[in-house]
């Protein structure tokens, strides 16, 4: 007998069934299509999430690099800040300079490295070895409190007269900013002997006789990197402190104390203070010294126990002669 199929073959059926696996196939890519793209756009959004917040936060550590240098730093300034952009990572790179003399001369830099994680990473560039920062001299201050010790006026007067210099000068006793104006008249930079300093130094003094050291070492140098103070602009020495303790009224409050003055300054100016940040706690902590430090003092009264002059040699050294002046240190030194 013929073999049959107990099925007639039915083209319409074919026709069905290969009509159905080819909408199968549509509803699958269709499917699989909308579900990349889903993901596509849920990786994406939180990718744009992500770099909103690592955005805001590099924002905010730009702020607080710029503010570094407002309480401490002997004539140390900030001088901007480098981005690059990555699409999961970013850095800055803020550059601190010196002016010695018309020029500028690098200081080191602060870089943070930042990703969308929300982690953030400091990379150190500075290179402080010894006393040299950046091969070149860190200048010290030294307090009227301590006893006469050798410094650098006579290595300073063997330098050529045309030499740039950068000269720390540490007073006999606190002057106001008005008389060290007329004393000092091209300072650059003014040193405040801050709260808790005397102390300081006294429970160091005490550490070195338990634990002392190979080399000898003076505790009463005060490093000038760390060293408390402001920025004078020239022939405008008054409104530069006015400046200074308008920024320590600011700053000498709690966090959010300090950000409301901030934002009333703000609109005040006719500026609007939406994403404003918190301007950084080591800043607060510096100013509630300073507060301290200061109490009430106007620009005219303000004390002040060291400066910085910037200058030629031969413009430099007829101020060191000054019998106001307890100690000299030279920092930066230019051959031009």
């Amino acid at each position: 007998m013929e073999k049959t199929s107990i099925f007639n073959e039915d083209q319409s059926f074919q026709n069905l069934v290969k009509e159905a696996k080819q909408k199968s196939i549509k509803r699958i890519i269709l499917v699989s299509i909308s579900v990349f793209i889903i993901i596509v756009l849920i990786l994406w959004g939180l990718i744009a999430l992500g770099q909103y917040y690592m955005y805001k936060e590099m924002e905010k550590q730009t702020t607080q690099d710029f503010l570094d240098k407002t309480f401490t730093g002997a004539n140390i300034q900030a001088n901007g800040t480098n981005y690059d952009y990555f699409l999961l990572a970013a850095t800055t790179k803020s550059k601190m300079f010196k002016d010695i003399n018309g020029h500028q001369i690098q200081w080191g830099t602060m870089e943070h490295f930042y990703t969308i994680l929300g982690t953030k990473t400091y990379v150190e560039n500075n290179n402080y070895i010894n006393g040299y920062n950046n091969n070149q001299r860190v200048l010290q201050f030294y307090p009227y409190t301590e006893p006469k010790i050798e410094n650098d006026l006579p290595y300073l007067k063997k330098l050529p007269s045309f030499y740039s210099v950068e000269v720390a000068v540490s007073f006999t006793k606190d002057l106001t900013l008005e008389e060290m104006a007329v004393q000092f008249p091209t300072a650059q930079w003014a040193w405040i002997i801050q709260d808790g300093l005397f102390e300081s130094i006294a429970e160091n003094k005490e550490a070195e006789k338990d634990f002392p050291s190979i080399s000898p070492k003076n505790s009463g140098l005060v490093d000038g990197d760390s060293a408390y103070g402001f920025q004078i602009k020239p022939k405008d020495q008054f409104q530069s402190a006015q400046n200074f303790l308008d920024q320590i009224d600011i700053y000498a409050h709690d966090e959010q104390e300090a950000l409301a003055i901030i934002r009333e300054k703000i609109e005040k100016r006719g500026e609007d203070p939406t994403g404003l940040h918190f301007p950084g706690h080591q800043k607060i902590y510096e100013a509630e010294i300073l507060k301290k430090t200061i109490g009430n003092a106007d620009p005219h009264s303000l004390k002040v126990s060291g400066a910085v002059l910037t200058g030629s040699i031969e413009e430099v050294l007829p101020y060191l002669e000054n019998n106001l002046i307890h100690y000299i240190s030279v920092g930066v030194i230019l051959p031009y």
